[in-house]
């Protein structure tokens, strides 16, 4: 199969090799398909495809304030997907026009409460298990967050004057993975309904994950107690802290580093090639 991916080069360095484009081409080409990448930014962008020539076209979640996505309205023979990843934060009727204008066959969200629609499917973020994996480092934090503020600020100061919470504030591509192997417990709390990369990049990590619950998450493997921890609230939240500092955990990350061979970027893409059938 060949396969075109669209989506705009990343504009961090440090985490480019980490951009959902790059990702899924390593694991189309593991599973012995031809894949290229195309979008603002790239090496080839001056040069347009030869859209025809490609058995799928997917357009991953580009933000596109200069107009450089191409609609593929015209575009016939691959089967052409729309992967919508932030519909939590931007809205679903940004996916919905693009699909409608761009005459898409089957519309990809991450956040199952989206798919709603016959041509949409469930399509969950992943980690790349070549980038992301447990290090030989020490556990110097027992309870760690990496990431952004975005609106998590007042419970992550809270946490860091309360209960110690180490900070590492955007830090991202090979540091992220340092960051999250140096902690016991990594706390999580996600933006909106949606579960973030950070929910699997832990798992990935062979970190204990502490994470809001969210229904999706009993769909995806995620047990409280068994292969990572979750709260529903305030109190809850503590007293699985108070847990993570008092008990060994060893155990749950370790089933939680079991569960995370179920959400690699080979995986989905092992998902997406079903679609096929």
């Amino acid at each position: 199969m060949n396969v075109l991916l669209i989506q705009e080069n990343g504009r961090h360095d440090a985490n480019r090799n980490y951009r959902e484009c790059f990702c899924l081409q390593r694991s189309f080409t593991k599973l012995g398909h031809d894949c290229d990448v195309w979008g603002l930014g790239h090496e080839n962008f001056e040069s347009t495809p030869n859209w025809e020539s490609y058995d799928w076209i997917i357009n991953l979640e580009n933000y596109d304030e200069l107009g450089w996505v191409p609609s593929l309205s015209n575009v016939s023979n691959p089967k052409k997907f729309l992967w919508s990843i932030d519909a939590h934060c931007r809205g679903e009727h940004i996916y919905e026009n693009t699909f409608r204008t761009g005459k898409y066959d089957i519309l990809l969200h991450s956040t199952k409460d989206f798919v709603t629609k016959d041509y949409h499917r469930w399509f969950p973020n992943a980690f790349d298990d070549s980038l992301v994996k447990p290090l030989n480092i020490q556990q110097k934090y027992e309870l760690g967050f990496c990431g952004n503020y975005v609106n998590r600020r007042p419970i992550l100061e809270w946490l860091e004057r309360n209960h110690g919470l180490h900070l590492d504030i955007f830090v991202i591509g090979d540091d992220m993975v340092k960051s999250i192997n140096s902690y016991k417990c990594h706390f999580n709390l996600n933006i909106a309904n949606d579960i973030n990369y950070r929910s699997f990049e832990t798992l990935g990590c062979g970190t204990l994950l502490l994470t809001n619950y969210n229904p999706q998450y009993d769909e995806l493997g995620f047990v409280d107690g068994e292969n990572c921890l979750m709260y529903k609230t305030q109190e809850e939240l503590e007293e699985k802290i108070r847990f993570v500092k008092t008990n060994n955990v060893e155990e749950i990350a370790k089933k939680g580093f079991d569960l995370s061979s179920q959400h690699t970027y080979n995986s989905r893409v092992q998902e997406l090639l079903g679609l096929n059938k």
